[in-house]
């Protein structure tokens, strides 16, 4: 038989991917040598960035069967380097999967995942959930398996390894659905069009059986318009059978929460679901969300996954952040924009490092900084700066409101700086940094700069990546690291 290799439900024979049922969460779970470890692991650039190997064979050629598993390393110094960079490179990716997993010099607490010979280590900010220390087990009781040769040949066979830890960690959720299926349907309606518009869906999944099956081709012509609206949806059971076609009254709606971890397009759906319900989106720009009654399960964006634990993501953005009530309050806000596909600049500045460092004082709009000489009366920021007074972001949970003019401005060119009572500047430029370096893009190195400033920014890129910089601790010692999320 031919060399195969496989993770997750998937296998992979020379030609074809082969997809097996859903793995029974009640099945005995082989404990991996996971390890915490001491806080002395290799540095981490702030924003790195993995180039793919010029050394990789283009061609997928399936390696000898009598070959050992790791046989890529009898081909010289030159397979042997590219075999320890791909082990590398699939430890870090798969340490990006949890948003606040991080690499760094040193951390609060820390565990490692086993691939091929490398330990990958990461830190976290408090001990493991159980529903993460069992992702963390499966994850490391797969990579102890791999048959990295083929890793090595076919660089993106590490998205699929991913996508297979992703379906684990909805299965921890919810074993009875078939999140295999799930997905690759939501991924082929999203190379659909309807009137050359992206087709989009809301999917409520819910306990019981339905009549039918959604994914049969002879229906998708019907079904492209229908549950595309952030209102209307298409109820099915866990192998997406049809249970109902609803929308949201509006005598359903509810009002928002003052925080809540998801985005404002998803509340029409979240305020009807039940304590055992699901629901599963694709958006108009080809995301995939999935969603539980407390909020994020996962994030997908342009094949790239995020999974979330609400409880540890809340406590690990609040210490970044160095307060409890900014990242409750901000979440959605920072989610939104993501969505939006629109890059944003929020600078958390309690401790008022900044305002030396603006170099377009009419972006100002607290009266403490302002200084008229500097800024005139024809300032837009000074226009509208009794409209937006009282937003405080880090009083108390739900002391933000006016979110949506929040949105707004933060998509204005430059910085939104505030501190926990109010908004300091909106549209701020901020003086780079000497110890920057070299940046790719502005709206990066006004986020560092402004991080070595002493301030706590959240950048928000125009493809939707959201990065924290923060200090990492453990005992006496600290360092830089990064927080990144979908």
């Amino acid at each position: 038989m031919a060399d195969v290799a496989e993770f997750g439900g998937l296998t992979y024979s020379q030609s074809q991917w082969i997809v097996h049922p859903a793995a029974d969460v009640s099945e005995g779970v082989v404990h991996p040598p996971h390890v915490r470890i001491k806080p002395s692991t290799p540095a981490l650039d702030t924003e790195r960035s993995i180039q793919e190997d010029d050394d990789t064979p283009e061609g997928l050629s399936p390696p000898d069967k009598a070959a050992p598993p790791r046989s890529v390393r009898d081909g010289g110094d030159g397979a042997e380097t590219r075999l320890s960079h791909t082990e590398a490179e699939i430890g870090t990716e798969i340490i990006s999967l949890v948003p606040h997993w991080y690499q760094a010099d040193c951390g609060p607490v820390g565990f490692s995942i086993p691939v091929g010979t490398h330990m990958a280590r990461f830190y976290n900010h408090s001990p493991l959930t159980s529903h993460l220390s069992l992702l963390l087990e499966r994850i490391s009781d797969k990579t102890q398996e791999l048959r990295l040769s083929f890793f090595v040949q076919l660089p993106s066979l590490i998205d699929v390894l991913l996508e297979s830890f992703a379906i684990e960690w909805l299965r921890i959720h919810s074993a009875a659905t078939d999140w295999t299926k799930i997905i690759r349907y939501l991924e082929a309606i999203g190379r659909r069009t309807y009137e050359n518009v992206p087709v989009a869906l809301n999917l409520l999944i819910k306990p019981g059986r339905g009549v039918g099956d959604i994914t049969q081709p002879s229906f998708q012509k019907f079904l492209d318009r229908l549950a595309s609206s952030p209102v209307s949806y298409l109820a099915v059971d866990g192998e997406l059978r049809l249970m109902e076609y609803g929308e949201v009254d509006w005598t359903q709606f509810k009002r928002l929460p003052p925080y809540k971890f998801y985005c404002d397009s998803l509340h029409p759906i979240h305020g009807i679901m039940e304590e055992d319900d699901l629901s599963a989106h694709l958006t108009p720009q080809g995301d995939i969300i999935v969603m539980n009654r407390a909020g994020l399960l996962a994030a997908r964006r342009k094949r790239r996954w995020k999974l979330y634990e609400l409880e540890t993501f809340s406590e690990s953005l609040s210490c970044c952040l160095g307060n409890n009530y900014v990242g409750a309050n901000l979440f959605d806000v920072v989610f939104d924009l993501g969505l939006r596909r629109q890059g944003a600049l929020l600078i958390y500045d309690p401790d008022h490092k900044i305002r030396e460092r603006i170099l377009n004082p009419e972006s100002i709009i607290f009266p403490g900084w302002q200084q008229d000489s500097d800024c005139g009366t024809g300032s837009g920021q000074l226009l509208v700066s009794r409209s937006v007074d009282g937003i405080a972001i880090g009083k108390a949970l739900g002391s933000l409101k006016k979110k949506r003019r929040l949105i707004e401005m933060a998509c204005v060119d430059g910085a939104v700086v505030f501190d926990d009572n109010r908004l300091l500047a909106i549209g701020a430029l901020i003086r780079s940094h000497p110890s920057v370096g070299n940046q790719l893009g502005a709206r990066t190195t006004a986020a560092r700069s402004a991080y070595l400033w002493g301030a706590h920014p959240i950048k928000v890129s125009s493809d939707g990546d959201v990065t924290l910089y923060f200090k990492s601790r453990s005992a006496d010692n600290e360092c830089d690291a990064l927080m990144q999320f979908l």
